[in-house]
């Protein structure tokens, strides 16, 4: 299956918005620029399109790209991607390595009271780097079976 990336965001502080930019460069350890570069395994943060819209519509507002703290915005990609699935944007590839946060953990950073990435989020890890511009095709295949990171949606 194939999605589109609709919007790469960074931000080079912890707990501030992230920003729309035209590209963004990657690396193991994350994303050259972001505040969370080599901080913890979850190295880029996704979210699809379709999650943004339907909480836009309940929200009553819309939300800018990286507003919640995603670095990746992906239409077009299925919901129910697990552990292990791997994603390739031109040559980055990218493996999901948890989906959602556990119930317990915090997270740090909300928009206007709306945080999706611990219900619907997606963290990867970068196997190749690259980099991945708005517009860029998403393929997604299954790499194996679930790992220990576990699926906490």
């Amino acid at each position: 299956m194939d999605g589109t990336i609709i919007a790469v965001c960074v931000s080079p502080t912890r707990r501030e918005p992230k920003k729309a930019v035209d590209q963004v460069f990657l690396i193991p350890g994350g994303i050259r620029g972001d505040s969370h570069f080599g901080v913890s395994p979850r190295q880029v943060s996704l979210l699809r399109q379709e999650d943004i819209d339907a909480a836009a519509v309940k929200a009553g507002f819309p939300f800018p790209p990286g507003s919640l703290a995603e670095n990746l915005v992906v239409r077009g990609l299925p919901g129910d991607m697990r552990p292990g699935t791997v994603l390739s944007v031109g040559t980055v590839v990218l493996r999901v390595i948890e989906r959602g946060k556990r119930p317990d953990e915090p997270h740090s950073y909300d928009y206007r009271g709306y945080c999706l990435l611990p219900s619907v989020g997606y963290f990867l890890e970068v196997l190749h780097g690259g980099v991945i511009r708005p517009g860029d095709v998403a393929t997604v295949s299954e790499d194996g079976p679930s790992d220990a990171h576990g699926d906490h949606a």
